[in-house]
């Protein structure tokens, strides 16, 4: 199966919050289908962990030219995943179409995966333990069917499909924003953001002058995580060279040794 990647264009974006409320409907289906829960308790139940997608809405610019922005605030299920790396069980993997995914029934709640993650995307569940994210309807993409939220969105703002399509059609929407309007549009996660995470699988057209406003992270990164690689990586390095020391000053003892007792000079059970 080819990698899939997702687009939201936060300039055709109407605020509608479709996307949001048919990603939730999805999940409790998905405990219906699955015979977790039946129907009446999957709907009346509050369940906030399978709510994937939370708007973060910031006022930007000054009267009387302010307004405000809506950020969705998601998983961007990385090329170099670094919850997938840190997680010590493998509950965690990546899909034929490129979906990072938790396995509840592996996951033991360490939350490693949200210290890893530069995002802050997953997320625990005092319920049952776990550790929860979006999972890029990996079900529902693997039979043929687009995304809930992709699904649900009037204005075509969220659109899916194979990677180079997609960041195709995201290049030319970018391009005739900065056309029409004079501004910059960018496709942020469409490149390779940095080693920590590589490309996004969620990518987004947006002004770049608000890239801040919408929590769009040029360097991401988690700084503890990086040196608790660089002290892996050199502890190894520290241990092998211990190792080599310690070797060459016994080979260097052991050879004057000989030398002394050649010489006459050696200790009193060697001359007695």
């Amino acid at each position: 199966m080819r990698e899939q990647i997702k687009c939201y264009d936060s300039q055709a974006c109407i605020r509608c919050f479709a996307c949001m409320i048919n990603c939730s409907v999805e999940n409790r289906l998905r405990l219906q289908r699955e015979g977790v829960m039946n129907v009446e308790k999957s709907v009346q139940s509050q369940m906030p962990h399978l709510n994937y997608l939370s708007p973060r809405r910031v006022e930007i610019g000054v009267y009387p030219n302010a307004k405000q922005v809506t950020a969705f605030h998601h998983c961007n299920h990385c090329e170099n995943s670094p919850c997938q790396q840190i997680c010590p069980t493998g509950a965690i993997s990546t899909r034929a179409g490129g979906e990072v995914v938790i396995n509840p029934d592996v996951c033991i709640g360490c939350q490693s995966c949200g210290d890893a993650c530069p995002f802050d995307v997953p997320k625990y569940s005092a319920d049952n333990g776990k550790a929860y994210k979006c999972m890029g309807c990996y079900d529902r993409v693997e039979n043929g069917l687009k995304q809930s939220c992709v699904e649900a969105c009037p204005t075509t703002a969220m659109f899916s499909g194979y990677a180079n399509e997609v960041i195709d059609e995201a290049r030319k929407r970018a391009a005739l924003y900065t056309e029409k309007t004079g501004k910059k549009y960018v496709v942020y996660g469409a490149d390779k953001l940095n080693e920590y995470v590589g490309k996004l699988k969620w990518i987004t057209i947006v002004e770049e002058d608000e890239l801040e406003a919408y929590q769009l992270d040029t360097k991401p990164t988690r700084t503890a995580i990086q040196w608790r690689d660089y002290a892996k990586t050199g502890g190894g390095v520290l241990a092998v060279a211990a190792i080599v020391g310690t070797t060459a000053h016994f080979i260097y003892w052991l050879d004057k040794r000989k030398k002394k007792i050649a010489a006459g000079e050696g200790d009193f059970h060697e001359q007695h």
